[in-house]
């Protein structure tokens, strides 16, 4: 039996990106979990008119995020994968010292990690290291698309010197969006992971649990099934890079 921890940018990432392999993995009897690093409440004081935007597209609960970890809870829950959320708010909310936003538009959040919070990398490296039990097979994203907060996922899991398998980040990579030059691809071995068709059904029903994000990404459940099909079926599986040590 190998025990699975997929880190998770945010409420979402690791089911959207790999949903079909938890299932997988979790039907298999391995232990699977799903650590989301960007999974806490706003910090007190006003948002940022962009973070108020998101909010509404997000359905305008008066506690977005407090909905979307039980969304998580939820959509996990459908793989048979154990939940773990860490305190860090998402990049909407995040501040530099003097309390201004740090990222404050769409073409923002698609960044390196803003200098002012270069220390958060090492903050949570020194989280994942708590975390992430070496004998675990851990999956981080490989970063496609370029948000910042895929950037502090994969910078700080870098930090912990620890073999990574790592995934492509959907529906970015669907759509055609490329990796930033500044992350480059891995070391290791890019493979293919097929999935059953009864897996991507499995997959696609735990991704309709993020009701308040499925409107940013999809106009329906057909388009969201289709999509991770289709993806699937281009490539004859998920694509992922592995630890040349590995098999």
């Amino acid at each position: 039996m190998v025990s699975h921890l997929y880190l998770s940018p945010h409420l979402d990432d690791a089911v959207i990106s790999c949903g079909g392999l938890i299932a997988q993995q979790a039907a298999s009897g391995d232990l699977v979990s799903v650590l989301t690093i960007c999974a806490g409440d706003p910090p007190p004081g006003p948002l940022s008119p962009f973070a108020m935007e998101l909010h509404e597209r997000w359905g305008g609960s008066s506690s977005p995020i407090g909905a979307r970890r039980a969304e998580d809870r939820v959509a996990c829950g459908r793989l048979d994968a154990v939940v773990v959320h860490l305190d860090i708010p998402d990049a909407i909310y995040r501040r530099d010292p003097e309390g201004d936003a740090l990222y404050t538009s769409e073409s923002e959040i698609i960044s390196p990690v803003h200098m002012k919070e270069q220390g958060l990398i090492q903050h949570l490296a020194n989280l994942l290291r708590e975390q992430c039990p070496p004998e675990f097979r851990i999956y981080c994203p490989i970063g496609v698309g370029g948000h910042v907060d895929h950037h502090l996922t994969r910078l700080a899991a870098e930090r912990l010197e620890l073999s990574l398998w790592y995934y492509y980040d959907l529906p970015y990579t669907a759509r055609g969006e490329i990796l930033p030059h500044e992350l480059g691809f891995p070391a290791g071995i890019e493979i293919t992971w097929p999935l059953s068709s009864g897996e991507i059904d499995a997959w696609a029903a735990a991704v309709a649990m993020y009701q308040s994000q499925l409107s940013t990404f999809w106009m329906d459940m057909q388009s969201l099934h289709q999509e991770l099909r289709d993806y699937h079926d281009t490539y004859d599986g998920l694509r992922l890079f592995r630890p040349e040590d590995e098999g």
